[in-house]
């Protein structure tokens, strides 16, 4: 006589949306510090930037009616957003080189929060190294003129403009054939930093290049930050902040459904 042995299976539960966003985030966060190589150029790049154009050029470029410190900061603010955010792309190009993301997605977690927690952490990193800048800047010279509301508000861009930024090279980086390839990708952040407000007014470009300029993403959002701590003394262009407003909201809405799609991809590069 065979005995009937009657096995029951118990499913491995799936780690939620939270839970999978705050372990990934938690890690991304613990490499990226136990790494000095990303931890002080990340940092300290906005503040080299800063005192560059804050002792070399300042005497070259007219930014009246404001003082060259108070004209270039927020513009120095926003490109330290830019350029860190650029290191999320490297990031998630070497977690797929080396079977991380393969790992991660062979697990019954949320996919949605692999590219959250990714984001949660790249946007902590890159807020960290803006105000290290802003505390520079401080220090250098720089004197906000405005009211306490629109203070609040342009920290709170500033944080917008973290989220859309690392969003964007979280997407761009989940795309790339691999690492190098990635890297490669911070080249965008030049050439949109230069053709902009951030160091000189547009005014004073050719008139073909300052169309470019004022047509890019960046430099609404400098003009709206720029605007929102100087309101005093220039006031605040509402074109430019609604401008802002809705490239970062677009930025941030088709990076993250573009990084979810593309993180969802459990093909490791060679």
């Amino acid at each position: 006589m065979t005995a009937t042995i009657h096995t029951t299976v118990t499913p491995i539960p799936s780690a939620g949306l939270a839970a999978t966003s705050a372990t990934i985030g938690s890690k991304t966060l613990k490499v990226f510090l136990r790494d000095p190589q990303a931890v002080f150029p990340t940092l300290l790049q906005g503040v080299l930037f800063l005192l560059v154009f804050r002792y070399v050029f300042a005497g070259a470029i007219d930014s009246a009616p404001l003082t060259y410190v108070d004209y270039m900061t927020p513009g120095i603010i926003t490109t330290t957003l830019l350029f860190g955010s650029s290191q999320a792309a490297v990031t998630v190009a070497k977690e797929r080189s080396a079977g991380f993301s393969d790992r991660v997605l062979s697990m019954p977690v949320a996919r949605a929060g692999i590219t959250l927690g990714r984001l949660a952490a790249q946007s902590t990193i890159v807020v960290a190294a803006a105000l290290t800048t802003l505390l520079a800047a401080f220090v250098t010279g720089f004197k906000p003129h405005a009211g306490v509301r629109e203070l609040v508000l342009a920290l709170a861009m500033l944080v917008l403009y973290s989220v859309a930024f690392a969003a964007l090279f979280l997407a761009l980086g989940s795309a790339a054939s691999s690492p190098e390839a990635a890297q490669g990708l911070a080249f965008i952040a030049i050439p949109l930093t230069f053709i902009s407000s951030a160091i000189v007014p547009t005014a004073s470009m050719p008139g073909w290049l300052a169309a470019v300029a004022d047509f890019q993403p960046l430099t609404p959002m400098i003009d709206a930050l720029r605007g929102l701590t100087q309101s005093d003394l220039i006031g605040v262009d509402q074109t430019s902040l609604m401008a802002a407003l809705a490239w970062s909201a677009g930025i941030l809405l088709v990076s993250v459904i573009m990084a979810v799609r593309l993180a969802s991809r459990t093909k490791a590069l060679n």
